[in-house]
């Protein structure tokens, strides 16, 4: 005997076996996917994807012993109020298993077209929310036969409302659609925003519903809203082909010897990791007094985010040259008015 409900005899319409067997093929097509570019990803990128499919395949177990007790309930028939509510509760679960396997395939889609850390999750929280409203609609429409574009239509007094209550977070997530779409940076580029008389720079982590998230050379999370970036100035750093120059200036006195002193910044310069070989680094007289000579050490980098860990090193090992070759820097000399 068959549930006697309108309503619950078109869930269980929908509730067969085809489309449970879909839904797995999806997911066995996603983690076929899944094996063939994991092996170009990074630890990061892997552990994302695997925690993603544990999800997936808990939310997949929970939908195989619904649907089992789901047709146990329909062979033993029981009371409506037993195969309506369990049906119903069956269905919006491999619902969700059928918009998790999509998620999980926009971002496998998404990683075989980005060979950066990572990809902007704003893009697929749009795509989950279109698809969530579209399945949720279309299935009240299936079961309950409402007319959802009916509802939307009386509901325009809530929507202004509502949109005027959000103004701000609405700014923000076109202002966030426009950048994905104009896209001035990627995940992982070190950017600057400036807007008016502030700037901040950092690289950039996530780009999410409300900001952009960055993380300063100093290791702090910086949030910036995301209509702020689209009106602001942004210097993307990363967005080039030539290396980064950087210079360290080193002040030697009058006497010293000016060549012994370059040989020893290049020889720093050159046995420095982060600096790279080419463009070869360079040591130029860049002023002259009469107490000092200022050489002038010129380094070129790859990485825009190593910067101050180089500076470091370069120095470092700089000073440390100087003095094993008996070199010395110049001290400051203050001349007194009347001094002879």
């Amino acid at each position: 005997m068959g549930p006697t409900s309108p309503v619950t005899a078109r869930i269980f319409e929908l509730l067969q076996w085809p489309m449970v067997a879909f839904v797995l093929g999806l997911t066995g097509l996603a983690w076929l996917i899944h094996l063939g570019l994991r092996g170009r990803w990074n630890p990061t990128r892997r552990k994302l994807m695997l925690a993603r499919f544990t999800r997936l395949a808990t939310t997949i177990g929970i939908g195989l012993v619904l649907f089992t007790l789901g047709g146990l309930a329909l062979r033993f028939e029981a009371t409506e109020w037993v195969t309506g509510p369990l049906g119903f509760v069956t269905l919006i679960v491999w619902l969700v298993v059928a918009l998790r396997v999509a998620r999980v395939l926009v971002l496998l889609w998404l990683f075989a077209n980005s060979a950066r850390e990572g990809v902007p999750l704003l893009l697929v929280d749009l795509f989950s929310v279109g698809a969530t409203l579209v399945a949720f609609a279309a299935l009240v429409h299936r079961v309950f036969l409402i007319e959802v574009t009916s509802l939307l239509a009386t509901s325009a007094v809530v929507s202004v409302v509502l949109g005027l209550a959000l103004q701000d977070t609405l700014g923000n997530l076109f202002s966030g659609i426009s950048i994905q779409i104009d896209r001035p940076f990627r995940l992982g580029d070190w950017i600057e925003v400036r807007s008016g008389a502030d700037k901040v720079s950092g690289q950039v982590m996530e780009l999410t519903w409300r900001s952009t998230v960055l993380m300063a050379i100093g290791e702090e999370l910086i949030t910036i809203p995301n209509r702020t970036v689209a009106q602001g100035l942004v210097l993307n750093y990363s967005g080039r082909e030539r290396p980064f120059v950087r210079v360290y200036i080193f002040r030697v006195p009058l006497e010293a010897n000016v060549e012994a002193a370059r040989s020893a910044l290049l020889d720093a310069a050159r046995g420095t990791q982060g600096v790279l070989e080419e463009p070869a680094p360079s040591a130029l007289v860049a002023e002259t007094t009469e107490s000092w000579i200022a050489l002038k050490l010129i380094v070129f980098i790859g990485d825009y985010g190593s910067q101050y860990s180089v500076a470091d090193r370069v120095q470092t090992r700089a000073l440390a040259l100087l003095a094993e070759r008996g070199l010395a820097l110049a001290t400051a000399r203050v001349k007194l008015d009347g001094a002879k």
